[in-house]
């Protein structure tokens, strides 16, 4: 079947144009018919906004440990660096931040279980080259941890 011009006499015989008569309710219905993925495929706004949200959430909660540690609340810091994992199990943050206190009580080879607990969780990409790595064959010091602090 030919499809309806706007301007071609309507189909249903009332002799006004398909665009001041049908077209609307048709467009309706086929609008109604189309399937629900294809209408779901496209994320709206609102959850742009709340994923923004919880990133911003995100931030404030892993620079509140850094904050902790930096302060030498280091207790505190391990705890909220445990619910920061809790809330957000798919990001690396938590690991780094146990990482950190971790280091900053000396327990250098906790420390570095959490980094490289950390390494094994975020998702493989390219990382911009550091000084250590920006050569080829290029070696970290010997007695060097991989968070940067050497052994006591």
């Amino acid at each position: 079947m030919a499809k309806i011009g706007r301007n071609d006499p309507c189909p249903c015989g009332s002799g006004k144009k398909y665009k001041k008569c049908c077209m609307a309710s048709d467009e309706g219905a086929a609008r109604a018919a189309r399937p629900a993925a294809v209408v779901a495929r496209r994320p709206s706004l609102a959850s742009y906004v709340e994923e923004d949200n919880e990133r911003d959430e995100l931030t404030e909660a892993s620079n509140r440990v850094v904050d902790m540690v930096q302060a030498g609340n280091l207790d505190t810091a391990e705890q909220a660096a445990h619910e920061l994992l809790a809330r957000f199990p798919d990001v690396h943050d938590g690991y780094d931040r146990l990482g950190m206190v971790c280091e900053a009580r000396g327990d250098y080879r906790q420390a570095v279980d959490r980094l490289e607990t950390q390494a094994n969780t975020t998702p493989a990409e390219p990382a911009a080259p550091t000084p250590a790595s920006a050569s080829p064959g290029a070696q970290r010091p010997q007695g060097i941890h991989a968070c940067g602090a050497e052994p006591p």
